[in-house]
C-alpha cells in the first residue's frame, strides 16, 4: 500500500548534506566590508527567488550552516535556541514546531505539521523526525506568520526553508570533520564535491554522530538507553548540457535511533493511580518498566530541471520519498508494567511535483511575478501494538473507583469479545490506520513597482485537497484464552472506508515604503490552510474527522541600516487568528489512543526586534533577537484530565492561555573575530532566554522560565585551512523539557538535552 511519508525525515537529510553558507556571502569583497564595519548582505531564496534580506518585506531569520556549526546547532531542535520566534519539541518521534505561537501538538504517523518545512525545494510530509540532524547545511531560514501563497501546504504558523550547496562546476571542494564531547560524543562529517568536464559535477557526503543518552534508568543506573545514533550518505549530481538548462539529482538515505526523546517519566502519577504507580520527578531520570526509543530510516530522491530563457524562467522538481520509523514506549511511564504501547512501524510514501515560473528580464521593468502548480500524492500510516498486563492492572485497580475498571474495559474494545472485565491473562491489541492524501494546488504572486519608494505585492493559492482513510481496524487477543473460540488474533473492529475533499483560496497582500536606501517600512496581509484529517487509531469508536485549519495574519514592520551600514534595526508587529486549529489529547478513555479536536478560534498577537551591531571595536559583534507574545482561546472546549480527580473532562478553554506561547523569549549573542599571525580566531558566547509557556489549554501542564548559556571559539589556520573549534550548551544544565502532557496515568515528560560540550578538528579544501 502506498505509503505517504514525505518524511519529516528529510529534515535528517541537510545533515548529510554537505555546504558551506549560503545566507551570507563570504567572498572577500565582503570580508572587506567587516574589516569597514558594515554587515554583510543577507541572501536568501526562502521566497522561491534570490533576494537580499533587507528587501523581502515579511519577517524572517536566516542562519548560514557555517554559523550554526559555530554554535553548535545539530539539528532543528537546537534552532531554537537562536531562533527566539521558534519553538521545537518532540513527542517521541514526532516533531512539534511552533512558529510564532502557531502550531500543532497533533502527532500521529498520519497527522501533517501546522509549520511546512522544506529541504532543497522538497516539501516534508512527515512529522517524525522533522528534527534530526542538520549537519553541513548551507542555510536555514525561518519564515514567520502564515506562508500560503508560495509554500501552501500546512504553512499556518510559517516555513522552515534548508537549502544545501551544490556541486561546483569550477573547483573541487571537500570538508572532513571529526568531533568529540561528553556522553562519549563521536561524529564525523565528509563532504567532496567537483566537476567531472565542463559542465557536470558530482557530489558525495556522508554523516556518522554516535554519543549516550543524558537519560539515566533510576531502578538500576547501570543499565543505559538506547545511544543516539545518526548515519547516513547523499549522492548528487549537476549537469548543464546548455546554458538554458540545468538539471539537478539527489538521492540520500539515512538512519536515526534514539533513546532521548520518547515520554521516559511519569512526573505526576494522576491520583487515579498515585498509590501503584511510582513518580519520577527528578530531571533526567527515567523509570519506566520497559526499555523506550526511537528509530526511523529514510530515503528521498529528487530530479530538478532549471529551465531559462528571456521570456520566464522554469523551475521543476520531482520528488519521492519513503520512510519507516518505530516508537517504543511505555504508555504509564512508570516502572510499574501496567500498559505498553508501541507504534511500529510507522510508513510513508510520497511522490510530488513542483513546478514554478518566475519573471526574468523580459517586460516591464516595473513588474515582477511568481506563479506555479504543485502535485502531491501521499499514504501514511501508522501500526500501533497495544499490550495491557490484566492480571496486575486488575489488582491494583481493585481498591479504586469500580467504575475506573468498566470504563477501561470499554475504552480497550473488550466487550466487543464478549468479555466483561479485565482477563487475568496479558492483553494484546494491534490498532491499524492510513491516511492517503492526493493535494492539487496553484499559485501566483505579483510585485508592482508604483513608484520609485513604493511597491505593491499581491497573489494567492488555489488548493484542492482529498483525504481518504482507506482502513482503520482493531485486532485482539488474550494470551492463552480463547475468545470468539480461539486463541488467536480476532478482528475486534473493522470500520467503513471514509473520505472528505477540502478546497480553499488563500490570498496574500503588501506594501513597501522605502523611506531611504537603507531603510524600508512595509504592511502585509497573508493567509494559509491546512486540511482536516481523520483520527486513525480509535478502538470503540469510528474514526472521527477534524476541519480545516485556517489562519490570517496582519503584519506591520520595518527594516533599516543605520550608522554607515554597521547598525542594522528589524522590527515587527502582527496578529494571527487561527480557525479550527488542530489539536490532540493522549487518552484511552477517548475512543482511541488519541483524540484529534479542534479548537474553533485562537488568536495571537506580538512584536519582535532584531538587532545586530558591528561595533566600533573591530571584530566584534553583538546581536539580540526577540519575540513577545499574547496568546488566548477565542473560543474553544476543550478536552483534557482533572489534576485533582485524574478524570477526563470537557472545559471552556476560552480565554485561556494559547500552549508554547511564552510571553518573551530572547537571545543575546557576542563574537569577537581577530587574527594573530597567520591564525584567525573567534570567540562567541551566547544566552537564550523563555519566560516559560502551558503545554496544554486548560493551562495546568507549564514550562518554567529558564536561560541557556552558549559559548564557542574556533583558530583557523589560514596557510593549511584547518580549523580547531569547540562548544558548549546549556552550560549552566538549566532543565527544559521535549515535551510535558497529562494523559490517563498521570503527567508524563522528556527533558532537553542537559550541559554538552564538543572540541573538533576540520579541514576545508
Amino acid at each position: 500500500m502506498k505509503s505517504n511519508y514525505i518524511m519529516t525525515f528529510l529534515m535528517t537529510l541537510p545533515f548529510i548534506l554537505g555546504g558551506t553558507a549560503y545566507a551570507q556571502d563570504s567572498n572577500p569583497a565582503n570580508e572587506k566590508k567587516k574589516s569597514n564595519r558594515q554587515l554583510e548582505e543577507v541572501v536568501v531564496t526562502a521566497r522561491k527567488q534570490t533576494e537580499n534580506l533587507q528587501d523581502i518585506s515579511a519577517s524572517l531569520t536566516a542562519h548560514t550552516g557555517a554559523a550554526l556549526d559555530a554554535m553548535g546547532v545539530s539539528d532543528i531542535k537546537d534552532l531554537m535556541n537562536v531562533t527566539p520566534a521558534l519553538t521545537v519539541t518532540e513527542m517521541a518521534a514526532y516533531s512539534l514546531i511552533f512558529i510564532r505561537g502557531v502550531g500543532s501538538d497533533s502527532f500521529q504517523g498520519p497527522i501533517d505539521s501546522s509549520v511546512a518545512t522544506y529541504i532543497d525545494g522538497l516539501y516534508i510530509t512527515l512529522t517524525s523526525n522533522q528534527a534530526q540532524s542538520l549537519g553541513n547545511v548551507q542555510s536555514v531560514t525561518v519564515l514567520k506568520g502564515p506562508q500560503g501563497t508560495l509554500y501552501g501546504r500546512n504553512a499556518v504558523g510559517g516555513a522552515i526553508v534548508v537549502e544545501t550547496k551544490k556541486p561546483s562546476f569550477e573547483e573541487v571542494q571537500s570538508n572532513v570533520t571529526i568531533e568529540g564531547g561528553n556522553y562519549n560524543l563521536l561524529k564525523g562529517k565528509v563532504h567532496l564535491s567537483g566537476p567531472v568536464g565542463d559542465n557536470f559535477a558530482l557530489g558525495l557526503s556522508g554523516l556518522y554522530t554516535n554519543r549516550e543518552t543524558y537519560m539515566i534508568y533510576t531502578p538500576d543506573p547501570s543499565q543505559k538507553h538506547l545511544d543516539y545514533d545518526d548515519r547516513g550518505v547523499k549522492a548528487e549530481a549537476r549537469w548543464a548540457p546548455t546554458d538554458w538548462l540545468e538539471i539537478n539529482a539527489s538521492h540520500y538515505n539515512i538512519r536515526h535511533s534514539s533513546g532521548d526523546s520518547a515520554p521516559l517519566t511519569n512526573d505526576t502519577p494522576s491520583p487515579l493511580f498515585a498509590a501503584v504507580l511510582t513518580a519520577n520527578p527528578d530531571p533526567w531520570e527515567t523509570g519506566v518498566g520497559t526499555e523506550v526509543y526511537t528509530e526511523m530510516e529514510s530515503q528521498a530522491s529528487k530530479l530538478e530541471f532549471d529551465i531559462s530563457n528571456q521570456y520566464f524562467n522554469t523551475k521543476a522538481i520531482f520528488g519521492h520519498s519513503e520512510a519507516t520509523s518505530g516508537v517504543y514506549w511505555d504508555y504509564d511511564m512508570a516502572y510499574e508494567k501496567l500498559l505498553i504501547i508501541e507504534a511500529i512501524p510507522n510508513t510513508a510514501e510520497t511522490d510530488s511535483i513542483d513546478i514554478s515560473f518566475t519573471s526574468s528580464d523580459w517586460g516591464p521593468s516595473w513588474l515582477s511575478w511568481i506563479g506555479g502548480i504543485y502535485i502531491e500524492d501521499t499514504y501514511k500510516d501508522q501500526t500501533t501494538p497495544i499490550y495491557v498486563d490484566g492480571l496486575t492492572l486488575g489488582q491494583q485497580l481493585a481498591g479504586l473507583d469500580p467504575n475506573l475498571l468498566d470504563g477501561l474495559v470499554k475504552s480497550l474494545g473488550l466487550g466487543a469479545l464478549g468479555l466483561t472485565g479485565l482477563p487475568a491473562n496479558p492483553i494484546h491489541l494491534l490498532l491499524y490506520g492510513g491516511v492517503e492524501t492526493d493535494a492539487k494546488a496553484a499559485f501566483a504572486e505579483f510585485n508592482i513597482d508604483v513608484t520609485d519608494y513604493i511597491s505593491v505585492k499581491f497573489g494567492g493559492r488555489y488548493s484542492d485537497e482529498t483525504r481518504v482513510i482507506p482502513i482503520s481496524t482493531v485486532d485482539a487477543r488474550v494470551q492463552n484464552l480463547p475468545i470468539l473460540g480461539t486463541t488467536d488474533w480476532v478482528r475486534a473492529f473493522d470500520y467503513d472506508e471514509d473520505s472528505a475533499t477540502w478546497t480553499d483560496f488563500t490570498p496574500s497582500f503588501g506594501i513597501n515604503f522605502d523611506l531611504s536606501d537603507d531603510a524600508m517600512v512595509y504592511y502585509s496581509y497573508t493567509t494559509a490552510f491546512k486540511s482536516g484529517n481523520f483520527n486513525g487509531l480509535n478502538i470503540n469508536a469510528p474514526p472521527s474527522r477534524i476541519e480545516p485549519e485556517e489562519a490570517e495574519s496582519h503584519e506591520i514592520g520595518v527594516k533599516s541600516d543605520w550608522l554607515d551600514g554597521s547598525l542594522r534595526i528589524n522590527a515587527a508587529l502582527f496578529s494571527t487568528t487561527v480557525e479550527n486549529g488542530h489539536a490532540q489529547i493522549l487518552s484511552l478513555t477517548s475512543g482511541g489512543v488519541t483524540r484529534l479536536e479542534n479548537a474553533a478560534e485562537y488568536t495571537i498577537g506580538g512584536g519582535e526586534l532584531e538587532v545586530t551591531y558591528n561595533t566600533p571595536i573591530d571584530g566584534l559583534v553583538v546581536n539580540f533577537s526577540g519575540t513577545w507574545l499574547d496568546g488566548t482561546y477565542d473560543d474553544y472546549e476543550c478536552t483534557n484530565f482533572d489534576p485533582e480527580t485524574g478524570l477526563e473532562g470537557t472545559y471552556d478553554c476560552s480565554g485561556n492561555t494559547t500552549i508554547r506561547t511564552a510571553d518573551f523569549a530572547g537571545v543575546v549573542d557576542i563574537s569577537y573575530r581577530f587574527d594573530i599571525s597567520r591564525f584567525e580566531n573567534e570567540l562567541g558566547l551566547g544566552a537564550y532566554y523563555n519566560s516559560g509557556f502551558w503545554f496544554d489549554p486548560t493551562n495546568n501542564v507549564p514550562e518554567e522560565e529558564y536561560t541557556k548559556v552558549n559559548a564557542r571559539f574556533s583558530i583557523r589556520d589560514s596557510e593549511t585551512n584547518m580549523k580547531l573549534y569547540g562548544w558548549g550548551s546549556n552550560l549552566t544544565n538549566e532543565v527544559s523539557h521535549m515535551q510535558r502532557f497529562r494523559q490517563d496515568f498521570g503527567v508524563g515528560e522528556s527533558y532537553a538535552r542537559p550541559r554538552m560540550w564538543g572540541v573538533g578538528l576540520e579541514w576545508e579544501y
